[in-house]
């Protein structure tokens, strides 16, 4: 029996009262500043108004380094568990912690890829890397003695001078096979097009191309210049005639908008002559939905030379495996010899995790490829 009585009905209302208030105090921005005996704690609140979703990150405030540049407040903060934070205008950028998660895929999945279906062992590569200051990427690619110039191109080069200053891995600028370019990405990617240079690996870490508000409506945001058509195109120049992979951040399947984002890319940069483009996931918790993912494709058609009889055929519903996840010349044995001689060691990356991460959910193959997929 439901209980009942002046009294009753009195403390529930009481309740409701302090409930409200606590939740009007829950839904605190990253502007709010906490007290506590110890420390000034500061929420770093994460929202995608699309879905209805939000996350936190509760950072020790005030930062251990803050500026601001011609284009953004660049922040670093100290936290309990996840280490150092990076932060751009108040959006989350990476933490010490996870880091790892997110760029280790985009520098290795390319190069090991190249090696295992074009390259040899000792063939010089080039790379270009667009965007992605915080160096992380960088300093991967720099565990490659194959990789002998990396053109790394920042727009905003106060992002790389306080990650030289705040970040444990950021020093690799000083290695002399990284050529440090403060350019708009979209405007060197063409001008490099047009002079007829070619790159063995072009890895994208560009930021959010797009943004849902509040009132539902979208706001195009400046990197969406690396994801036209255009772009792709002048990409596909710079990589054909070297066989080269291109590396692309490429958001998360969870949030409608971004999926169909997701399947237009891949159709656009198909296209255009990139051999199977592949969608691979990333599960990384201080992302919002606690994954990311990026989009991969060879410059030119593979010719099966290369075959080797892994996880079924690749190119049919053997074994489970549907086409698009593993291309059938790829040499995984070459892959885990260029894993075990690499100068360095990964926390994320290796190559069963490289290999499983193009293993989707039913729903995102059959939304990203089509219907024609394995069950």
């Amino acid at each position: 029996m439901a209980p009942g009585g002046p009294i009753f009905h009195e403390l529930r209302g009481l309740i409701l009262i302090v409930c409200c208030a606590l939740a009007r105090c829950s839904s605190y921005t990253s502007n709010t500043v906490l007290e506590t005996s110890e420390q000034t704690l500061k929420p770093i609140l994460e929202e995608e108004f699309e879905i209805g979703y939000a996350q936190s990150l509760t950072v020790e405030s005030p930062p251990i380094a803050s500026i601001k540049s011609v284009y953004q407040s660049i922040d670093v903060y100290n936290s309990k568990h996840y280490g150092k934070v990076l932060v751009l205008d108040d959006n989350l950028q990476l933490t010490e912690r996870d880091a790892s998660h997110y760029n280790e895929m985009l520098a290795h999945v390319p190069v090991m890829e190249y090696l295992a279906n074009c390259g040899n062992e000792t063939e010089p590569i080039r790379v270009m890397v667009v965007g992605g200051g915080d160096g992380y990427v960088v300093a991967e690619l720099l565990k490659y003695p194959q990789v002998r110039w990396i053109d790394h191109v920042e727009l905003d080069e106060e992002v790389i001078n306080v990650s030289k200053e705040n970040l444990p891995w950021a020093d690799g600028w000083k290695d002399e096979r990284v050529n440090l370019v403060i350019s708009d990405g979209a405007k060197f990617v063409k001008d490099q097009a047009e002079k007829g240079i070619h790159y063995h690996v072009i890895i994208q870490d560009a930021s959010d191309p797009f943004w849902y508000d509040t009132m539902g409506d979208i706001t195009i945001l400046p990197s969406s210049v690396l994801y036209e058509l255009s772009h792709f195109e002048s990409l596909h120049r710079l990589l054909r005639s070297k066989g080269g992979v291109l590396m692309m951040q490429a958001e998360t399947y969870n949030i409608p908008s971004n999926l169909e984002a997701i399947r237009k890319w891949r159709n656009q940069l198909q296209g255009i002559g990139f051999d199977r483009p592949r969608y691979g996931s990333i599960s990384i918790g201080t992302y919002s939905t606690g994954q990311i993912g990026f989009l991969t494709a060879h410059a030119q058609v593979g010719d099966g030379s290369n075959h080797e009889e892994v996880w079924g055929s690749g190119s049919t519903c053997d074994d489970n495996v549907y086409r698009m996840d593993v291309l059938p010349e790829m040499l995984w044995s070459k892959i885990l010899s260029q894993f075990n001689n690499m100068n360095g060691t990964t926390l994320y990356y290796h190559p069963r995790v490289h290999r499983s991460s193009f293993d989707l959910p039913l729903w995102v193959e059959k939304s990203i490829y089509g219907s024609d997929v394995c069950a």
